[in-house]
């Protein structure tokens, strides 16, 4: 084992359990602890859609799917999550926050009675857990890579821990421990690239990227879809199903719901696509 690895994801954890504690003292009626009581600045709203839409199974599959298939394969996420963040700041956060909701179920509650809700809610479900169980099943695969922990065991262990630190605190532990989560990987992709391109280039950064571009296929450098119809159906179906499909999520809208203003719940979105 890894001991200095594990001593210093350790320290981690206890500080995100830290934040959570402290996170569960903003947490005094139930829209605490589902929208964080609708006070969330823009830094925190954003950073708290940022962390949520690109994480594990984002920075893990876009990377796997860029190798084996080029940029095209990047098309679903980030590219097409990320336009559904700037569709829904620009044309549903404003509206989805006026109507002072706790989840999405309570969006058809409001607009066609509880039979409608309680069918909504059967329906968004199951979509959700597939999204959930991505992100398990990447970081499973990063313990298994760093410390040899079986992928089952890893799913496991991280669906304990992010459970534990969401009860304690509800949205606002989540909203803190994903802003610190964000800092913490927005500097570690800046180190990882600078080190690779550095590698590419025998110690220079722009030598690598200049290097990358050279020897990488010009058919994997295009987001376009190949020629011929069928190709260009399956590419707007990705395009079409990524940046309207994920509007209605629960994950997205609670995020809106917490901002402190419609303008900061837009321009959150806007600024995290």
């Amino acid at each position: 084992m890894d001991w200095p690895l594990t001593i210093v994801v350790s320290l981690y954890l206890i500080g995100i359990f830290a934040l959570s504690i402290y996170a569960s003292g903003q947490v005094h009626d139930e829209a605490d602890y589902v929208v964080a009581g609708r006070r969330l600045p823009l830094w925190l709203a954003w950073g708290t859609l940022m962390a949520t839409w690109f994480g594990a199974a984002t920075v893990l599959g876009a990377a796997e799917a860029a190798r084996d298939e080029g940029v095209r394969g990047t098309l679903l996420d980030p590219f097409a999550s990320g336009l559904a963040l700037i569709v829904a700041g620009l044309f549903f956060a404003k509206p989805m926050w006026e109507m002072k909701l706790l989840t999405v179920g309570d969006f058809f509650a409001q607009r066609y009675g509880p039979r409608a809700e309680l069918v909504a809610s059967f329906l968004l479900i199951p979509g959700y857990l597939g999204w959930v169980g991505a992100q398990f099943v990447a970081l499973g695969n990063l313990q298994e890579i760093f410390f040899g922990v079986p992928t089952a065991g890893g799913i496991l262990i991280a669906a304990v821990i992010i459970l534990a630190y969401t009860w304690i605190g509800g949205m606002w532990s989540v909203t803190l421990t994903d802003t610190l989560q964000l800092g913490v990987l927005l500097v570690g992709m800046l180190i990882l690239g600078f080190s690779v391109f550095s590698h590419l280039g025998d110690g220079s950064p722009v030598d690598g990227v200049s290097r990358l571009f050279q020897e990488t296929e010009p058919e994997k450098l295009t987001l376009l879809p190949e020629p011929g119809l069928p190709a260009a159906m399956l590419w707007l179906g990705t395009l079409a199903s990524g940046m309207f499909g994920n509007i209605p999520g629960q994950d997205l809208m609670q995020r809106v719901f917490a901002a402190n203003s419609a303008k900061t719940a837009s321009r959150a979105c806007v600024l995290a696509g």
